[in-house]
């Protein structure tokens, strides 16, 4: 991983959720900001089309594992009153800026120190504000050994 930009797969996962938003309207899965944080031009997508068809299996996996999750995240929320919600490896997910719950839903992104300052720098230059109820926790799990300690 490079210091500075986000890690592969957290980028691949953001870029896949993008390429569902223009190639396919984001039809089973809406994410405005799936495109913005990237950084990347929409026609981006269209230039490289059969590319794009060729990865269709990952990236509706991807899309699927993106919807599913918050399914079961907005049954939680109002079933079981669930009020807080920690995503490990955050990577460049949108959730936090689209959370349907405002308040009532507190967000901790825990990732890479470095995957967490591309991310920041990208909503700045995006435009895409930083909620209130959304709070940064960086880890390096490979070096810090402090945070894996209250796992056994």
């Amino acid at each position: 991983m490079l210091e500075q930009e986000p890690s592969r797969t957290a980028f691949n996962a953001a870029f896949y959720r993008a390429a569902h938003q223009v190639l396919e309207e984001g039809r089973f899965f809406k994410d405005p900001f799936a495109v913005p944080i990237l950084g990347l031009d929409p026609e981006t997508f269209w230039q490289d089309r059969e590319e794009h068809n060729r990865r269709r299996g990952i990236r509706f996996f991807v899309v699927a594992r993106s919807a599913i999750a918050e399914q079961a995240l907005k049954e939680a929320v109002e079933r079981r009153a669930v009020r807080q919600l920690v995503i490990l490896g955050a990577g460049l997910d949108t959730f936090s800026y689209r959370n349907p719950f405002g308040s009532q839903l507190k967000v901790f992104e825990v990732d890479h120190p470095a995957t967490q300052a591309w991310k920041r720098r990208r909503l700045v230059e995006a435009g895409i504000a930083i909620p209130s109820d959304l709070v940064y926790a960086p880890v390096d799990f490979e070096r810090d050994n402090r945070a894996m300690a209250d796992f056994g």
